[in-house]
């Protein structure tokens, strides 16, 4: 890795079938599969890309995580240390939505903190939606964090959730009083947890 690239590592999380996998191949392959095996454990992928207001070049550590339960715990050592985290429903699947205050909790409780979230609602090529924009939205701007809505079928808005927490991420750590290793341990001390599904 050069001197001028930086390494950020970012986790999708959520329940399983929400297509955390298929936004993450979209996203380095460009290529969409319409079933994907569940993810046992984690899975991992690398893409460097271009900040397209700095002209940094940044690499991007990608980690698919497994949403069955029994793959909890390992989903759970992956949050310390990351730098930011996607968290991904089915917007055709109420379920996934309700449950993605579970994965913000986790998240909170064992992260170091201060690590940028994403809420992302996948799948809005379907027509057989059953969570709104708007509740979406809602739910996102009570948890304090930004919101977008995805298709990896049709390719909508995919990059642009990465480009979203890349940006914000690196305005964190520009806005941050520097200390040593700022980069490698974003969300350790000094950073501020943010509050969890309303607390």
């Amino acid at each position: 890795m050069s001197e001028e690239e930086t390494l950020y590592k970012i986790i999708l999380v959520g329940e399983t079938a929400v297509g955390k996998s298929s936004i993450l191949v979209r996203f380095t392959d460009n290529t969409f599969t319409p079933h994907f095996a569940p993810t046992l454990g984690v899975d991992f992928n690398v893409k460097t890309i271009r900040n397209k207001e700095t002209g940094q070049t940044v690499k991007l550590q990608l980690w698919d995580t497994a949403g069955q339960e029994r793959f909890k715990s390992i989903t759970q050592t992956f949050y310390r240390g990351s730098h930011g985290v996607i968290v991904v429903y089915d917007i055709t699947d109420s379920k996934s939505f309700d449950r993605c205050r579970n994965w913000i909790e986790d998240i909170n409780n064992y992260s170091m903190g201060g690590m940028i979230m994403i809420l992302v609602g996948n799948k809005s090529d379907l027509p057989s939606r059953k969570v709104t924009y708007e509740q979406g939205k809602a739910l996102a701007d009570e948890l304090g964090i930004k919101f977008l809505e995805t298709s990896a079928k049709d390719n909508v808005g995919v990059n642009a959730v990465f480009d979203t927490i890349v940006q914000d991420i690196q305005n964190i750590i520009i806005n941050s009083t520097p200390t040593q290793n700022t980069i490698d341990n974003l969300g350790g001390e000094g950073q501020q947890r943010k509050p969890c599904c309303g607390s």
